[in-house]
């Protein structure tokens, strides 16, 4: 395919019938104008002035005419022919209509725009002009700054119009050496804006209720007509927009544009944004329609980060300045509003709208406060249609008042008033002395002593009265005692010279020797002369247990047999530190049945004793292991089970010692001592005059020992400590066969942390062990749950050793690690199976409380425990005299059952311990 590209000559102008071959040509005004272009393929005439084009002639043709009967000056300009095709071929011809008048014909714009360049149309009407020029119409020559290029075709291009230029202007040239003028035309050059339009909404929110009309108008100003104002919304409901447009006069227009909503809807929530627009820019307001179902109040605190408060309680100082202030939310708007104060204070009461008329600042200013002016502040508001109020409570401090007075003989009170509630210490310093805390040389420190400050009375506002009761004892030395009294408003003291030795009301000296700073009650101490000791129960490497009978313990003419711990006189400071630390364990505690009860000590004037309850059945371990015989004849009625054993067959012959079962892993030095039977120990021979070591063992007594064991762990529970030693050795069991536990060496007081964290290199039961215990050095309460598990699988083997014939090593650990739990003991039901295996969980949050054990053993007793000593009575008629160590209980103290000691040497020592 060849392409034949044709390049066509220009095309021809022709005026009336001739060919122009001049760039210009004369016309004389009125004359006939007949331009002709004739080209090779259609053509069009361009005109100077777009309504000049109706004298072209119709047609799409290769000739075209522009033809004017009578032209004028306004004519005159460049005609241009050109290819409708796109060529670039093109002709063009200048015209010049000349009048016998007129030199130059144009018409301006009314408005020019600053910063434009706007071509004047001088065009000039005679060819033989010159000297083409522009001028004010005054004479002057055009304004400074003002730049214009003169086209002699096209006119004069005046640049970058400004505002200054705005003027009477003429056209001048020279014609035939003479001068010719035009008419005299103004440039009017509007200045250029610099801002978008200023848009107003009255309001940045709107609250309307279901159905309400909404009307929101938006004003705007422009100094000319040329803007825009629309509207954004997300509403549900169209709206109806009308615009209002007025002059101020001062070359500014004022436009107002209303959005209206006939009924709103809870869908129109949302934003509303009034938009106006020029040539500088966009400016844009945005308000918020909330759209609620019912009228509301809604009021909120509003208070100085600054003050002391907690929600609406508020706490200040006598004489500080306070405000009270309250933001409130409210559609209908607030018509009513008040403060209810306790009187009339001296105040300063500030209202006022934010946010037009739906949020509102309530606040109250309190100058310099007076005691009178706590209390109640109370703020109400009301609308047409809801209503609502707040209250603070105000509170003020007030610095304590302390008063030191005698009560009685041995008794101190010491009262004072104030608030917050003061708390009350005691201190005492040897010497007559101002106070027990100055700091003076050479004097003896001050002594803190220990007495609950208890509350007396307390008002609804006002000062809360306490006291501190402290019980003296008298002395040679002259002392001084102070009761300070102190709170957030300051601290204030009294004090009372006397001759004493001063105690805590419940006997605390706080001179405290334990490093976990547990006092010792001194309310236990017993006078040295009134005990006497007797035979050795338990011995170790430091310390010993003996039997002992205290005279007028608890009561003048009672006799008491009793257990005292000592120690021996080998002992180093770490033994006497643990003796004490026991002591002092027992003294925090208090009683319960089920513990092995503190009686009383010896602390001054000679060695430590430590006075317990005497437990003449010895360990709950031995016990278990000498009636596992009888237990199995008399109860379960199989003769031949025992034969068939080979864990209790010649139990009596075995030759053990009381921890030789404990699962002690560690060989390294510990003040865990490995207590022995001493060869001068014996049984006691008095207890009570009702004894029970022989009366045969059943399954309600293994409950019971279950049960009570498991009440005395809920009730160490409950004091925040763990034994960390839970076993049966560890259990002491009355005449009356009432479980004890006891040795306390290991215990702490978790007062201050429940997971108290024990690590280092000791010598620790293993088997009784909980896995966190072992791994991590963790003690808890439910590690001791943990342990109580093993003792349970102990008392229902009848004193078999926990994970039987397994030894301690690595093989044992990683069992424990993986969950391996011991089998059912053979006299265990399967429900005492159950309460082992949770014991045995893994997770120890998983492990049940000591009180729900309790109560799921308490269920398998059937009846209370506390009936059981009606049930032992009732078994006691039931059985003959006793024998072994019952022969002992008529005899005297010192008789002992040396006829046994071969037999069953292991079933003859009670299982007293010293740690």
């Amino acid at each position: 395919i060849t392409a034949v590209i044709f390049e066509w000559r220009r095309p021809v102008i022709k005026l009336n019938s001739k060919v122009v071959k001049s760039a210009e040509v004369v016309v004389r005004a009125g004359s006939p104008l007949d331009l002709r272009c004739e080209g090779e393929a259609p053509v069009i005439w361009q005109t100077r002035l777009p309504k000049h084009r109706r004298y072209i002639s119709k047609g799409n043709g290769t000739v075209r005419t522009f033809k004017v009967d009578r032209p004028t000056a306004e004519f005159t300009g460049t005609y241009k022919c050109y290819y409708t095709n796109g060529s670039h071929r093109d002709s063009s011809v200048y015209v010049y209509v000349k009048g016998e008048l007129l030199l130059f014909r144009f018409q301006l714009p009314e408005v020019l725009k600053e910063g434009e360049s706007y071509l004047l149309p001088c065009l000039l009407t005679d060819p033989e002009a010159t000297d083409i020029s522009l001028r004010m119409n005054n004479g002057t020559s055009v304004p400074p700054g003002m730049n214009f290029t003169i086209f002699r075709h096209r006119g004069i291009l005046i640049h970058s119009l400004h505002p200054s230029f705005n003027a009477d202007y003429i056209c001048t040239a020279r014609v035939n050496g003479v001068e010719k003028t035009s008419k005299a035309f103004s440039i009017n050059v509007i200045q250029k804006l610099r801002f978008p339009p200023y848009v107003f909404l009255e309001t940045e929110e709107y609250v309307r209720i279901v159905g309400e009309k909404l009307k929101i108008p938006c004003t705007t100003h422009n100094p000319n007509f040329y803007y825009n104002v629309t509207w954004k919304y997300t509403t549900k409901s169209v709206p109806k927009i009308a615009e209002i447009v007025r002059s101020n006069g001062e070359n500014r227009l004022d436009i107002e544009s209303t959005l209206t909503i006939a009924a709103v809807d809870l869908a129109d929530t949302g934003n509303i944004s009034c938009i106006g627009s020029n040539e500088a820019g966009v400016n844009t307001s945005t308000t918020y329609l909330l759209v609620v179902d019912k009228p509301y109040i809604r009021l909120s605190p509003q208070l100085s980060p600054k003050l002391a408060h907690e929600g609406l309680s508020v706490e200040v100082n006598e004489g500080d300045d306070l405000e009270l202030s309250v933001l409130i939310e409210a559609y209908p708007h607030i018509t009513k509003h008040r403060w209810d104060t306790p009187i009339s204070p001296n105040t300063i009461f500030l209202f006022f709208t934010i946010y037009f008329c739906f949020r509102y600042h309530a606040i109250l200013q309190l100058k310099r406060m007076n005691i009178q002016e706590q209390g109640q502040y109370t703020f109400y508001a009301q609308s047409e249609m809801a209503n609502a109020s707040i209250t603070f409570q105000v509170q003020m401090y007030q610095r304590p008042i302390a008063v030191v007075k005698w009560e009685n003989v041995t008794t101190l009170t010491c009262t004072s008033h104030g608030y917050p509630p003061p708390r009350i210490i005691w201190y005492q310093c040897f010497g007559i002395r101002p106070t027990c805390n100055e700091n003076n040389s050479g004097l003896q420190m001050a002594i803190p002593l220990q007495a609950p400050t208890v509350e007396v009375q307390r008002e609804e506002y006002g000062a809360v009265e306490v006291e501190s009761v402290l019980t003296v004892a008298f002395s040679n030395r002259r002392m001084t005692v102070e009761c300070v009294a102190f709170n957030l408003a300051g601290v204030s003291s009294d004090t009372l010279a006397m001759n004493s030795t001063i105690t805590g009301c419940d006997g605390n000296n706080y001179t405290f020797i334990d490093p976990t700073q547990l006092p010792y009650n001194e309310k236990w101490e017993f006078p040295r002369d009134k005990l006497k000791l007797g035979k050795i129960l338990g011995a170790g490497a430091f310390g010993k247990v003996v039997e002992a009978t205290a005279y007028g313990l608890g009561k003048e003419d009672n006799v008491m047999r009793v257990a005292v711990k000592m120690l021996k006189a080998s002992a180093h400071s770490d033994e006497r530190e643990a003796l004490m630390s026991e002591l002092k364990i027992l003294s925090h505690l208090g009683h319960h049945q089920n513990i092995v009860n503190l009686l009383g000590a010896c602390t001054y004037g000679g060695p430590v004793l430590v006075i317990t309850e005497y437990c003449c059945l010895g360990d709950l371990l031995n016990f278990l292991r000498q009636k596992a015989e009888t237990f199995v004849n008399f109860v379960m009625n199989i003769p031949d089970i025992m034969e068939n054993s080979t864990d209790y067959k010649n139990i009596c012959n075995q030759k053990q010692f009381i921890r030789s079962d404990s699962g002690i892993s560690s060989e390294t030095s510990s003040t865990y001592l490995e207590m022995r039977p001493s060869r001068l120990a014996e049984l006691p021979t008095v207890e009570s005059s009702e004894g029970n070591g022989d009366w045969p063992l059943d399954i309600d007594d293994l409950l019971r020992f279950s049960f009570q064991v498991a009440q005395g762990l809920d009730f160490l529970a409950s004091k925040n400590c763990i034994h960390r030693d839970v076993a049966a050795r560890n259990v002491l069991l009355t005449s009356r066969r009432e479980a004890k536990i006891c040795d306390f060496g290991l215990a702490r007081d978790i007062m201050n942390d429940s997971n108290y964290v024990v690590k280092g290199n000791a010598r620790l039961p293993v088997k009784w062990m909980a896995p966190e215990s072992i791994f991590d050095c963790v003690y808890t309460v439910q590690s001791d749950v943990w342990s109580y598990g093993i003792l349970l699988w102990e008392i229902f083997s009848l004193g078999k050793s926990p994970y039987p014939s397994m030894a301690v090593d690595t093989r044992f650990y990683k069992m424990v690690k993986r969950g391996y739990q011991m089998s059912q003991p053979d006299f265990a039901p399967p429900e005492i199976y159950g309460i082992m295996k949770m014991c045995w969980h893994l997770e120890p949050t998983e492990r049940p409380t000591f009180s729900k054990i309790c109560h799921m053993i308490q269920r398998l007793l059937g009846d209370q425990p506390e009936q059981e000593q009606l049930t032992y009575q009732n078994v006691q008629q039931q059985v003959t005299e006793g024998e072994g160590c019952d022969e002992c209980f008529d005899g005297p103290c010192d008789q002992s059952c040396d006829h046994q000691e071969e037999e069953q040497p292991l079933m003859k020592t009670n299982n007293y311990q010293f740690c």
